[in-house]
């Protein structure tokens, strides 16, 4: 089941690899940098690459998540990753379940069923995410899981996507 929970837990105590959802995020979840020249990087771990900008001490950036020492932030349109030990935690988070995609070539639907459009480049293919994404599920609709996909949110059959946690 895909239900956003709400649960009473510090970060300490939590998983290590959960999601927010957006509704807490704009309730107040962010991160504080306290470092300076903090990279922010493409994954969780120093084997990732990094953007070429770091943002000033004392930047706030929303918080999307955590994988282990690690806290995904949104970093101006990009979602990247600092190393806890250089931003501080505000806020209360909500944790979420996730889903990750099984299948290859899975469309992203704007509605819970095959005749509703699915997600696409401007040149009309089809755009979506790859197998192994994870994905923010925020619930469920009969046979399809409502996520969240870059700034939206769409429907992936549960055929091609399984709950993680």
């Amino acid at each position: 089941m895909c239900l956003v929970m709400l649960l009473g837990m510090s970060v300490a105590t939590a998983n290590a690899s959960t999601l927010l959802s957006v509704d807490e995020v704009q309730q107040g979840s962010y991160v504080t940098i306290t470092g300076t020249g903090v990279r922010m990087r493409y994954g969780p771990g120093l084997n990732y690459g990094y953007y070429g900008t770091s943002p000033k001490k004392g930047t706030r950036l929303q918080l999307l998540g955590e994988d282990g020492d690690w806290y995904q932030v949104r970093y101006g349109q990009n979602v990247a990753y600092v190393f806890k030990q250089y931003a501080k935690l505000s806020g209360a988070p909500v944790y979420t379940s996730r889903v990750q995609i099984t299948g290859v070539g899975v469309r992203l639907r704007m509605g819970p069923g095959l005749n509703y459009n699915y997600l696409k480049w401007k040149d009309g293919t089809a755009r979506g995410p790859k197998k192994g994404d994870i994905l923010e599920c925020v619930g469920e609709s009969g046979d399809w899981y409502k996520v969240r996909y870059g700034n939206g949110t769409y429907y992936v059959f549960k055929q091609y996507a399984k709950i993680v946690r």
